[in-house]
């Protein structure tokens, strides 16, 4: 539980950010390819440490892009508590 804690903690603020930058503000949408399009640009939610995401996703022996997806799919159920839209 303590790795996979760790691999999403800063994962989920990082792919809300992602969300409410889109216009349809939400996570129905939304596919690992966009949220790694801006990972890798540093200045998008430049606080965001990418490097425990990395290291997140290699404690659980995970590809980043899986992670990803399995953080993305975890969070659509509460899509609407967590301030985002549904489509």
């Amino acid at each position: 539980m303590e790795k996979v804690l760790y691999a999403v903690d800063e994962l989920t603020g990082f792919i809300y950010a992602v969300a409410v930058m889109r216009p349809s503000k939400s996570l129905d949408d939304l596919e690992a390819k966009s949220v790694l399009k801006k990972f890798k640009t540093p200045a998008f939610a430049a606080k965001i440490d990418r490097s425990v995401i990395s290291r997140g996703a290699e404690m659980l022996g995970l590809e980043l892009t899986e992670l990803i997806t399995n953080t993305i799919e975890a969070l659509k159920p509460v899509t609407v508590e967590i301030g985002l839209q549904r489509m």
